[in-house]
């Protein structure tokens, strides 16, 4: 098999893209504020289908298209590819590209037993669809780890733009931290985009703030958890802490030359293989904006207010206050999701237009 011809296309090389910094990561959860990150990667598929193997009835497609109508273009759509769900590569190409609408960036997390052949077939198909789009792949965060559990990784990083590795231990995120990570050495120098799970890594935040300064992004999983309302706020509060980076690169062949160089962190020992998530089902580990005349449209940042008027500055923050003096009359508590929502709406009608 050939993949080596599988090269990105060359239509979008000139069209500006862009990558969300970062992103929160949804599996069944609905509509909801991400107030402070810049994107979140929604499922909208699953294989060949919308729904669920598990036979809940639960519509991927359905619960993606609501994120949309709501958080529109910081919604970055994604799917599971391989075993228990179909392995036709051409088909859930198709369906994601159906269902995703023209992006300038997908998401799809191989499985289990992914055949090889699938994997190019599906990427091919996305190359044939959409062009100009970047194409992510999300599994284990090491070459040992996913051709252990039987993913194609070498194919993966053959015919991906990046790679989004699940840093969801302890064990993987020292890994991560390795001066010689392999975490990096295996991506064969494309950019990666790192994923984390504050639920089942309590030092996390060390791999987040090593992804905001050293790599393409950060995202956490999953919105689903009980917890996203805590570790969102720290997620979001990366974004002011990192040091002053070049503006984002404007091709895809100009993504990894200017992404920062990875340099050394603490040592520590290598880890043993972790579970990834076999796809559909309850809450499991997995594995992502809106186009214009052509080409992709980079995805926004919230809105802030630091280009108003004073006058107008004096205005937002004396709504802002009447809005949360009212929620707290009404019964509501500062951490909940109704009050940011109220908030983050009066600063976008406050930076519209």
């Amino acid at each position: 098999m050939n993949v080596g011809a599988m090269e990105p296309a060359t239509e979008g090389r000139g069209t500006p893209l862009s990558l969300p910094r970062t992103a929160a990561w949804v599996w069944h959860a609905e509509p909801r504020s991400i107030f402070g990150l810049d994107a979140v990667f929604v499922r909208c598929a699953n294989g060949t289908s919308t729904t669920s193997t598990s036979g809940d009835g639960f519509d991927f497609a359905d619960n993606y298209r609501r994120w949309q109508d709501t958080r529109g273009p910081a919604v970055v759509p994604w799917t599971w590819f391989g075993p228990p769900a179909s392995s036709d590569g051409t088909a859930a190409a198709d369906l994601l590209c159906q269902i995703g609408g023209a992006q300038p960036l997908y998401v799809v997390e191989i499985g289990f037993k992914a055949p090889a052949e699938e994997v190019v077939a599906f990427a091919k198909r996305m190359r044939e669809r959409q062009p100009a789009a970047l194409l992510g792949f999300s599994t284990y965060p090491t070459r040992a780890e996913a051709t252990a559990n039987g993913v194609p990784w070498d194919v993966c990083v053959a015919v991906f733009d990046l790679g989004l590795p699940q840093v969801y231990t302890a064990k993987q995120r020292l890994e991560l931290l390795r001066p010689d990570s392999p975490v990096v050495a295996d991506m064969a120098g494309k950019p990666i985009h790192v994923v984390v799970c504050p639920d089942s890594d309590p030092g996390w935040l060390e791999a987040a703030k090593a992804a905001m300064a050293r790599h393409a992004g950060v995202s956490a999983w999953a919105v689903d958890q009980a917890s996203f309302t805590t570790w969102r706020r720290h997620l979001s509060g990366l974004a002011d802490e990192r040091p002053a980076a070049k503006p984002p690169s404007t091709s895809r062949s100009a993504l990894t030359d200017e992404l920062p160089a990875t340099e050394a962190a603490e040592e520590a020992a290598p880890p043993s293989p972790s579970p990834l998530s076999p796809g559909p089902g309850p809450v499991p580990a997995p594995t992502p904006i809106a186009a214009g005349d052509g080409g992709p449209a980079p995805i926004p940042t919230p809105p802030r207010p630091a280009g108003l008027e004073p006058g107008a500055q004096a205005l937002l923050a004396n709504r802002i206050i009447a809005i949360v003096q009212a929620h707290l009359d009404a019964g509501g508590t500062l951490s909940d999701d109704q009050l940011l929502s109220e908030v983050e709406r009066a600063l976008g009608d406050a930076t519209a237009g």
